[in-house]
């Protein structure tokens, strides 16, 4: 007899804003609607509907609206809102690959130790990007340059239209949207080190048995395609105003007398 608790819950999703834990997939995937773009007409943002349909958001008056290709400046024909069943799993917020290769090099005296990390296969909700392209015109990023300006001027595609005080309905921030959803893959220099370690006939005439001279730098090298400013940033598949790890240069000596 299967146990109660697992009998409640075993076809039940538990859903976030933008995450999903589902029987058979990966905790806290990713949970979205899939955006199709800017209809190059008007400016307004399109959506995919479960049925493969698309619809747009009418910025002008707030409503869900037919998208037409054939007919794409028609915006008088109503369609169904996004629900809860139009958004997908995307894909794990959680790494399904990581690593580290560390190398230690000596030669003469000096000794070099380098320690990298990598990681990947993940999703992140990139929630500080959505601030950084509000509607109240403060504190947006270059990415609003790409917005949609006319017909003529239909900018990267992929960016609506302007609408004073209208993010909610425009940037959809807090529902899941794959306009925001970036791949967390990444590669770090998390420390390299480099020391000298004196000629012990010198030491030993200063009194010395031993002395060895050091410099380490911490985090000095990412590579990723993530636009936020570091993948690790996230939490439960969230990127939104975390704190980033600080790039450190020490500089020390080890002393033996």
């Amino acid at each position: 007899m299967k146990n109660e608790v697992t009998a409640l819950y075993e076809n039940k999703d538990m859903t976030g804003n933008f995450t999903i834990t589902r029987v058979g997939e990966s905790i806290n995937s990713i949970f979205a609607w899939e955006y199709a773009g800017v209809n190059p007409s008007n400016g307004n943002p399109l959506y995919y509907k479960a049925d493969g349909s698309i619809i747009q958001g009418n910025i002008t008056n707030s409503a869900w609206v037919a998208y037409d290709p054939e007919d794409p400046t028609n915006v008088s024909v109503p369609a169904p809102a996004l629900v809860t069943d139009d958004k997908k799993i995307i894909g794990p917020s959680v790494p399904t690959y990581f690593g580290g290769i560390n190398t230690k090099l000596f030669y003469k005296g000096f000794d070099l130790v380098v320690n990298t990390r990598f990681s990947g296969g993940n999703y992140i909700y990139n929630r500080t990007r959505v601030d950084l392209l509000g509607m109240n015109f403060t504190n947006n990023g270059t990415e609003i340059l790409g917005r949609w300006q006319s017909a003529e001027n239909t900018g990267d595609g992929w960016t609506p239209k302007l609408w004073y005080g209208g993010s909610n309905f425009v940037n959809q921030p807090d529902q899941g949207l794959t306009r925001w959803i970036e791949k967390g893959n990444f590669f770090k220099l998390s420390t390299i080190t480099l020391g000298y370690t004196f000629p012990v006939e010198w030491m030993r005439k200063a009194g010395i048995d031993n002395l060895r001279a050091f410099v380490q730098g911490q985090d000095l090298l990412m590579i990723t395609k993530y636009t936020g400013i570091d993948p690790e940033m996230e939490s439960g598949g969230q990127d939104y105003n975390g704190t980033p790890k600080q790039r450190v240069i020490t500089f020390g000596i080890n002393l033996s007398l």
